[in-house]
């Protein structure tokens, strides 16, 4: 199996038109997350298998949809959401489990030792980008495919 890689210099998932998680703990505390831990790490290009329960068009952010699934989620048996910025749809599932095509991290440490002893969540799941973001001073990333079982992601 051939596993194709990309290095960046800064942490572009900002930028990112597709954000999902559950309902806590907030994009923000995850997005503040450490670099170099296993939270730090990013499924990326999912397919969601749980059933959208939920899709809302006239929600503003990605905030807003997270802060909504908190509110109602419940009503709708939702334990996960997803925002599209490109189309300001909010969309709840009933279910968290996604299949991943790509992962982004820190160099360190390697995946294979957070998978082993880590948690079974995943962080917040992003698509990727379609506009380069400006570079940082955060530790390199890596994205690379995955052919690991579905997952459930929770924000970290």
């Amino acid at each position: 199996k051939t596993e194709a890689c990309a290095l960046y210099h800064y942490r572009y998932l900002e930028s990112c038109q597709l954000v999902g998680g559950l309902a806590t703990p907030s994009i923000d505390v995850c997005s503040q997350g450490e670099d170099n831990t296993c939270e730090a790490f990013i499924m990326e290009d999912c397919t969601y298998f749980g059933e959208a329960v939920l899709t809302e068009t006239s929600v503003t952010d990605s905030h807003s949809c997270q802060e909504l699934l908190e509110t109602i989620g419940f009503a709708y048996h939702a334990v996960y959401f997803t925002y599209s910025s490109k189309s300001h749809t909010c969309t709840f599932y009933d279910s968290a489990e996604m299949d991943c095509a790509s992962l982004s991290g820190p160099v360190l440490p390697k995946y294979d030792t957070c998978i082993g002893g880590a948690s079974s969540t995943a962080a917040p799941t992003t698509a990727a980008p379609t506009t380069t973001a400006a570079p940082t001073t955060a530790a390199p990333t890596t994205a690379a495919p995955t052919t690991a079982a579905p997952t459930t992601a929770a924000p970290t």
